[in-house]
């Protein structure tokens, strides 16, 4: 894991991966954390989110910029639990994670589905 984080911090961050505007909450900030990044990774929103994307584990990432007594760091987490108010940070959605939930807000709803939306079944 470590060779990964230094991997990381040497090559230059991939293009920044677009996420729909719902997938990001900014001065939020999640608990739960698989690995910390500086250098590079901790550069920026777009930054953090594409060392998440390179992540398997990666389901959220939240980025905070630098403070007084702390440089700027992204944190990737295994889990997209809820997020508490942190002034300045920002926290999202993994690219992959964000992509599944567009894709099922796009489907039809199931046969299962439709009762509970006050649909008729066809008969």
């Amino acid at each position: 894991m470590i060779a990964v984080i230094a991997l990381l911090l040497q090559t230059p961050a991939p293009a920044p991966v677009a996420l729909p505007p719902s997938a990001v909450v900014e001065n939020q900030a999640r608990r739960g954390v698989i690995a910390r990044l500086d250098g590079v990774a901790a550069q920026s929103v777009a930054a953090c989110i594409s060392a998440c994307d390179l992540n398997a584990m990666c389901q959220a990432w939240t980025f905070r910029p630098t403070q007084s007594h702390r440089a700027a760091r992204c944190e990737l987490h295994p889990i997209a639990g809820p997020s508490q108010y942190a002034p300045g940070a920002t926290t999202g959605l993994s690219p992959a994670l964000a992509a599944r939930i567009e894709a099922g807000a796009t489907r039809p709803p199931s046969a299962r589905e439709r009762p509970a939306l006050g649909e008729q079944r066809p008969t």
